[in-house]
């Protein structure tokens, strides 16, 4: 049920009313796959043994009942193979369009929940990142929002084959009820052997999967990001040492999820047929005739074609489901840290202008899950027009006072002030009025163009701008003797610079 729970509370409401409508199209799907199973059986049935068949009293009372002349054999199997044809025609047309429906509102679905995790961080303060996991934020959208998806299909093939596989049980209890019975009971206890037994074990599973994906992109991120450090300090086996541990535990893992997921087909496709063998060996050894045994034979051998792949489907889908289940409990814990987010920037609006001073008053900040305060009522004023330096040892707070006058760290007490007003009062117009350069700048993997234009939309671009920053910044002559001036790409981190 926390599947469940989960997952409703995942969607938005337009998505959960397509979820509701997708059920009925599954419902009306197994109605179809019951419909193709009962119409083979009294074409077998017709085809073995045609007389003993038209003299059935059920076909009899069918055609009394429509008025219609009873045909001769050879006419009645052809009728029946018409229908049949019709039907399975039908069937698997519809099966086409649901697989597509299904797969449209996942892929959509997906895409849509990724976007949103992925604003979701980008709104969370920057206080946050202090001490994020960043390998594990990397790893919730890569590779958890995928394996969620991947669950919500398995949920959707559970409920298909659950809806297939009641239809078909309630068939062949109308056709043998101490067969289905005897059969559905043994099933059951394999059931709850999985619910109880493993789905356990490969919830265990699922979170060792979580841990060891995480230290294996974190090894290797950390190997190749550092790649100057690690080569002239020599230390290539110290990082393929680590990756190598967390990759073959994480193989382990999948070894053994392989393993218990394969376990229950095994078991129910033996149980499904030693019960139906079994069953025919009392019947013979109690002496009954085996032509009274076609049509019921018939029918569980056409369901069986069709059930016991939907028993074993279902074993697999519970399997799965509760493998990936951490991965859904991570994402919902991501998407509901609801304090963690700035203001919203979208409405605020005008100017913030600046005529006199910026003034730091009785700032107050220490960092989250410390005791020691970097600044302790402190206050600093900025005349317009002039030079500040802030010198201090390894520490002291240089860089942190940056961040506080950027508005990027909230000070617990104290206040900011442009000409006498808090700048978070608007935010936005105080960023639109400051220029930063950092400590150690952050280059995309793009073009030149692309960077010194940072997070400007393309067609907004002014190229006469770029090259009076450029020229500004001393670098126009450099860049004018590139081969491809503005469109050079410059790689991770400027490394080809």
């Amino acid at each position: 049920m926390n599947v469940f729970r989960r997952l409703r509370q995942l969607l938005n409401k337009k998505q959960k009313r397509t979820v509701g409508l997708l059920i009925v199209l599954i419902f009306i799907s197994a109605l179809l796959e019951t419909l193709g199973v009962s119409v083979i059986v009294p074409l077998v049935s017709a085809v073995v043994s045609p007389e003993t068949f038209l003299e059935n009293e059920n076909v009899t009372l069918v055609f009394s009942q429509l008025g219609i002349e009873q045909p001769d054999a050879d006419a009645f199997i052809r009728i029946l193979l018409v229908i049949t044809m019709v039907v399975f025609a039908v069937k698997n047309a519809y099966l086409l369009f649901l697989y597509y429906v299904q797969a449209r509102f996942v892929t959509k679905t997906e895409a849509s929940t990724s976007v949103r995790l992925f604003q979701e961080y980008l709104n969370r303060p920057y206080e946050f990142y202090l001490n994020a996991d960043i390998n594990a934020m990397f790893q919730t959208i890569n590779k958890d929002i995928p394996h969620v998806f991947e669950l919500l299909q398995e949920v959707m093939k559970l409920l298909t084959e659950i809806a297939v596989s009641v239809c078909l049980c309630i068939l062949l209890l109308v056709v043998d009820t101490k067969m289905t019975l005897s059969i559905a009971a043994l099933l059951l206890v394999m059931l709850l052997f999985m619910v109880f037994v493993l789905k356990p074990k490969l919830g265990n599973l699922g979170q060792g999967r979580l841990k060891q994906q995480v230290l294996t992109m974190k090894w290797m991120q950390q190997g190749i990001f550092g790649i100057k450090d690690v080569k002239v300090a020599a230390k290539e086996k110290y990082f393929l040492r680590n990756f190598s541990d967390a990759y073959h535990k994480l193989a382990a893992v999948t070894g053994r999820y392989t393993v218990f997921n394969n376990t229950p087909r095994l078991v129910i496709e033996t149980v499904c047929i030693v019960g139906l063998l079994g069953y025919m060996l009392v019947c013979v050894m109690n002496g009954a005739d085996m032509r009274n045994l076609v049509t019921p034979l018939t029918a569980f051998a056409m369901a069986a074609v069709r059930l016991m792949p939907s028993v074993n489907r279902i074993s697999t889908h519970l399997s799965t489901i509760a493998y990936y289940e951490p991965s859904l409990n991570f994402v919902c814990d991501n998407l509901n840290i609801a304090q963690l987010k700035d203001a919203d920037l979208t409405e605020q609006s005008g100017r913030m202008e600046l005529e006199d001073e910026i003034d730091l008053k009785a700032i107050t900040y220490s960092y989250p899950e410390t005791e020691r305060k970097i600044f302790d009522t402190a206050d600093m004023i900025i005349p317009v027009g002039k030079s500040v330096g802030v010198i201090g040892s390894s520490g002291a707070g240089k860089t942190t006072i940056i961040d506080v006058l950027l508005g990027l760290l909230e000070p617990q007490e104290g206040q900011v002030c442009c000409d006498g007003k808090d700048i978070k009062e608007n935010y936005a117009a105080w960023l639109h009025n400051i220029g930063y350069i950092a400590q150690n700048i952050y280059m995309l993997d793009n073009t030149i163009r692309a960077n010194v234009a940072f997070g400007v939309e393309e067609d907004a671009v002014s190229e006469e701008r770029i090259w009076e920053v450029l020229k500004e910044a001393q670098m126009e002559e450099y860049v004018r003797s590139l081969p491809e001036g503005l469109d050079t790409v410059i790689g991770d981190r400027g490394v080809r610079l």
